[in-house]
């Protein structure tokens, strides 16, 4: 056995890990394992810290403690096994063992099968592709935890109860700033539905993207609540009245429904909150515009993108009972429920700011076939839409029914 101490002797990425120490994982190890023996054509083994085979180019030897990697280890230099050393390593075989170390720390070995002529001129090219693999692993995974500590914040914030706590408020605004974020910002939530599942490639390629359609990308927070479910925190700042922010939040909102629509073929309801000036009020938004979607799920085919702002009277509404809701509905439209035909003219009629001459010309029919249904109307119910008191109590029923599914 020989221990060498030289250019091959550390495989070292030059990146410094910031949290907990690195491991070589069982799939960077496969992939080590891949890479070296395309190049190579040699047998491959990887091994933990410990010595023990985790990946190699013989399955069967998975699982093995390799003494001479043990060896490599506890030296931190490279050993090179010869057919004299076979039986004083155990599970070892001819070959070079090199030490990969992390931020100073052996994290575990590369060894190479075969004689000292074969393997000695693969050791550099070893060594940089075993760096590279595990940089690119390294910032992969600081990516991903990165994103996992935002989407925790998300919940975080909108859990959070506000109230007096300030110690609480103040550890919120640092683990912001941790990743970049400044909570101290004006901000409003938008929350998402897709119409289906999405995977993890297509949650992270539509949060890059959606993220972009904002003022402040990088402030932008995303997360993703369940299926088909995301939540959008927004820097709105930037925007000089709350009035401006709404003017400007709805054709965005319009621009993530075209990009789920034409990238991912998802049909897409949107509702936005308003403006919270304290971070210790997105959790009450937050509340809201779950309120705001369920609304908007029962108009999507007309009204896909709501405001809370504009919600007014069916966000009202959403507080009152089903049974409530019910009992006023057959109060108000009683038989007409039997009628499907005049309760879609009546619908058009109230979305045409009851004008006559805009309804007809919407449901194509003459004007006077168009009067004569809501006479009909009034005849069944004994209520004339076309009086104001009467209208009210008619679009409060028409919006209760739709609420309760009828």
């Amino acid at each position: 056995m020989m221990c060498v101490d030289n250019e091959y002797d550390k495989i070292s990425p030059t990146i410094h890990p910031s949290g907990g120490a690195m491991r070589i994982t069982k799939k960077i190890a496969d992939l080590i394992v891949v890479k070296t023996k395309e190049l190579t054509q040699l047998n491959i083994n990887v091994m933990d810290k410990s010595g023990v085979i985790i990946s190699s180019s013989d399955p069967e030897r998975i699982g093995m403690l390799h003494g001479g990697a043990a060896e490599a280890v506890r030296l931190g230099k490279e050993v090179t096994v010869t057919d004299a050393d076979g039986e004083q390593w155990t599970g070892a075989k001819p070959g070079m063992n090199m030490p990969i170390t992390f931020h100073g720390e052996v994290i575990g070995v590369i060894g190479l099968t075969g004689e000292q002529s074969e393997v000695v001129p693969f050791g550099r090219a070893v060594r940089m592709m075993t760096e590279l693999l595990l940089q690119q692993s390294y910032l992969t995974e600081q990516v991903e935890l990165k994103e996992r500590s935002k989407v925790y914040l998300v919940q975080e914030i909108i859990g959070y109860a506000g109230g007096v706590d300030q110690a609480a408020l103040d550890s919120l605004y640092m683990r912001g700033e941790l990743l970049g974020i400044d909570l101290k910002l004006s901000r409003a939530i938008l929350l998402i539905e897709m119409k289906f599942v999405e995977d993890a490639r297509v949650y992270r390629i539509a949060s890059r993207e959606i993220a972009s359609l904002f003022p402040s990308p990088s402030e932008t927070l995303i997360a993703q609540l369940g299926r088909g479910r995301w939540i959008v925190v927004a820097d709105v700042s930037a925007y000089q009245s709350n009035s401006h922010a709404k003017q400007s939040l709805i054709p965005i909102a319009s621009g993530i429904r075209s990009l789920m629509l034409d990238r991912f073929q998802a049909d897409t309801i949107i509702a936005i909150g308003g403006v919270c000036q304290q971070v210790q009020h997105i959790g009450p938004a937050f509340i809201e515009a779950d309120k705001l979607l369920k609304i908007v799920r029962l108009h999507a085919d007309d009204e896909p993108i709501a405001h809370v702002e504009d919600a007014g009277l069916a966000y009202a509404l959403s507080d009152i009972s089903a049974e409530s809701s019910q009992r006023f509905i057959m109060q108000v439209l009683g038989e007409l429920m039997e009628h499907p035909l005049l309760l879609d003219t009546l619908q058009v009629f109230f979305d045409q700011g009851m004008n006559l001459n805009r309804t007809a010309g919407t449901i194509s029919i003459h004007r006077n076939t168009l009067l004569y249904r809501l006479e009909r109307i009034a005849s069944i119910t004994g209520r004339d839409p076309r009086q104001f008191q009467e209208a009210v109590n008619f679009q409060v029923a028409m919006m209760m029914r739709r609420q309760v599914g009828l």
